[in-house]
């Protein structure tokens, strides 16, 4: 009996054979078919999300590169000019020029050193002994006076050491006299060069 009842559920027209099934079977069958198209519809909706988010991403990833090359270069542009002038000047030296320079000054033309150093001087009665610029130049100090030996007041010295150019052209004579790097003693031993 129970084996007819499962067989009348078959329904034959004369056209094809169909389920009857129960009563739920219509209502299962529409939600579950509007639940797939509902997910159908949302997983085409996080495809084009997922695609979208990585065109950006790649759009974003060359652009930000190119942002902070240019931010870099614009930041760099006077501290490459002071180490090419530095290389051009020392020449064979310049790989111990710039390690000095940059111990001394970072490169920035704007730094003043040694001011707890500053005396009169006796042949001027200036007040010096401060460093300048990219080599930390000093001025003089009670019994020597390197703006005089210039032809220069203390501050017009100062403002001529200021000068990048001026600096590593004066820290070269420095050099060139004393025939190593003795006259920046502390870096010199900072970098390790004698």
């Amino acid at each position: 009996m129970k084996a007819n009842k499962a067989k009348s559920r078959l329904r034959r027209t004369p056209d094809y054979y169909y389920y009857r099934g129960s009563r739920a079977t219509a209502p299962v069958m529409l939600a579950t078919t509007i639940l797939f198209g509902i997910f159908s519809m949302g997983f085409g909706q996080v495809k084009t999300m997922i695609e979208t988010w990585n065109e950006v991403s790649e759009v974003e990833a060359y652009q930000a590169p190119i942002v902070v090359v240019q931010e870099k270069e614009t930041e760099l542009t006077e501290k490459q000019k002071i180490m090419s002038y530095i290389i051009e000047v020392f020449g064979d030296k310049s790989m111990e020029a710039l390690k000095i320079a940059e111990c001394e000054s970072r490169f920035n033309p704007k730094t003043i050193g040694d001011e707890h150093l500053m005396s009169i001087n006796n042949q001027t009665g200036e007040y010096i002994g401060d460093s300048r610029g990219v080599f930390q130049i000093r001025t003089g100090s009670t019994d020597w006076n390197r703006a005089k030996a210039n032809g220069m007041t203390a501050d017009e010295f100062r403002a001529k050491l200021g000068d990048y150019k001026y600096n590593i052209d004066y820290a070269k004579t420095i050099y060139d006299k004393a025939g190593n790097w003795s006259p920046w003693y502390n870096c010199m031993n900072k970098v390790g060069l004698k």
